[in-house]
């Protein structure tokens, strides 16, 4: 009998465990949902597919490879890249802004400005920082340490005005892609080397897409 009641003690512990994983798992299911379908999140994937589609035709005769949404280890985290672009250059680390107005100011936090209305949001100079920083850390971890790595803030929407120091217009990378120096880069391993270490964990990929900002 005693040995009854703890059996069954220990699958009801068990159960609740279960139960408990399984509403964690709804809830940020119905989290993501909400921020994926959000205005500002449809018009971040727009302006990524746009930039995506741009990085793909500027390079074709490079033959260059594209990883688009990068989920890389970060510490016992993940971060999650625009796009990564593997070339003779080496590795080319962008952030896409899909916004319009107007930013202004300097430092860590900028101010965004449409219509009437007013927020702060973090340097994308900075927050591309980060994950160039990420990019050489994994390729000093795999041997390729020589390997140049250069970054770029792209603004997307034509209606939007910002410092030159903030960032380019889709116009503005193309000239920056074309002062890439060839570095003797093997495209196609690096390619590999970085598709082979993504995060493949939904349920992080999922958490750091609802976390990251609408911007």
């Amino acid at each position: 009998m005693e040995y009854q009641i703890i059996s069954l003690f220990a699958a009801d512990k068990i159960n609740w465990k279960l139960y408990a994983v399984i509403a964690a798992a709804l809830l940020l299911l119905i989290l993501y949902i909400c921020v994926h379908f959000s205005k500002g999140k449809r018009k971040g994937r727009a302006a990524e597919k746009k930039v995506a589609k741009f990085i793909k035709k500027l390079g074709k005769k490079d033959h260059i490879r594209i990883i688009n949404n990068a989920y890389l280890p970060l510490y016992n985290k993940a971060c999650e890249v625009d796009h990564l672009v593997f070339g003779r250059f080496g590795v080319l680390v962008i952030e896409t802004k899909g916004i319009s107005g107007k930013v202004t100011g300097s430092g860590k936090n900028l101010t965004h400005t449409i219509g009437s209305k007013t927020h702060k949001f973090y340097n994308p100079q900075m927050q591309n920082k980060t994950h160039i920083d990420n990019v050489i850390h994994h390729l000093k971890k795999g041997g390729f340490d020589k390997t140049p790595v250069n970054g770029a803030v792209v603004f997307s929407d034509k209606d939007i005005e910002f410092p030159s120091e903030i960032g380019m217009d889709i116009k503005g990378l193309e000239k920056y892609y074309s002062s890439l120096p060839d570095a003797g880069c093997n495209q196609d391993v690096l390619y590999n080397y970085f598709s082979d270490m993504q995060v493949k964990n939904p349920f992080k990929k999922m958490w750091i897409r609802t976390r990251k900002k609408n911007d």
